[in-house]
């Protein structure tokens, strides 16, 4: 028998399932995030970006959008491209 192998595949399914584990409370938690947060209208966050925007510049409006308005990596990029069209 090969102890190395079978020692090797044990790990692997143990990885695999601390990542399936890990991604569920990650979506567990990005759910929360979403009830927790308020909803600003969509105007008003335009109207706050856009005020930003001409103030900060792209990367820091982008910034505080994340920071402020707890949005993520994609949601502040998309409306300040929006602007921009």
């Amino acid at each position: 028998m090969n102890w190395g192998l079978i020692t090797s595949l044990i790990l692997n399914l143990v990885f695999l399932m601390i990542i399936f584990v890990q991604s569920n409370k990650i979506n567990v938690l990005r759910e929360e995030n979403k009830k927790s947060l308020p909803n600003e209208k969509n105007d008003e966050l335009m109207a706050v970006a856009n005020k930003k925007l001409k103030t900060l510049g792209t990367i820091k409006t982008i910034k505080f959008l994340r920071e402020e308005k707890g949005m993520s990596m994609v949601d502040p990029k998309q409306l300040v491209d929006a602007l921009y069209d």
